[in-house]
């Protein structure tokens, strides 16, 4: 249900962005096509990925964001060729965690949410995470 909520306020948010989501786009992480992956959502300009979002019903730890969590995201911003990839979590600290692969330069930005907000305020969050995701497209189209 969560996973559902992120997807739909982020494509309300991100409607101005020439284009189209699709929600657990299955995809194949190696060349042979056996490995399987499905991201939450994947934000497509024409044909190519330009934004990926995987949505988390967990909260921060006091040592930070689960490591398996960058982990798959990392591997949906491998396989999918993008250079930053973004989780969206249930609760957490305020302001995102961004970490940069070394060597890969990818960037994996962990946002979180409060859910014990009253809706227009949760809705408010879920814009400014548009507005992240946006930025980050907006950087792939330029280089």
């Amino acid at each position: 249900m969560f996973e559902d909520f992120v997807a739909a306020s982020l494509t309300d948010a991100l409607k101005s962005i020439d284009s189209h989501a699709v929600a657990q786009d299955s995809q194949r992480i190696d060349e042979a096509g056996t490995v399987r992956m499905n991201p939450d959502s994947v934000w497509y300009r024409g044909n190519h990925a330009a934004a990926v979002i995987d949505a988390k019903y967990k909260t921060e730890k006091p040592s930070g964001y689960p490591n398996a969590d960058l982990y798959q995201l990392l591997a949906y911003c491998t396989a999918l060729g993008l250079d930053e990839g973004h989780l969206v979590y249930a609760q957490g600290a305020g302001d995102p965690a961004v970490h940069i692969v070394r060597e890969a330069g990818v960037r994996l930005v962990a946002h979180a949410v409060d859910l014990d907000q009253l809706p227009d305020q949760l809705i408010k969050q879920m814009v400014a995470i548009a507005g992240r995701v946006a930025a980050g497209v907006e950087l792939q189209v330029q280089s």
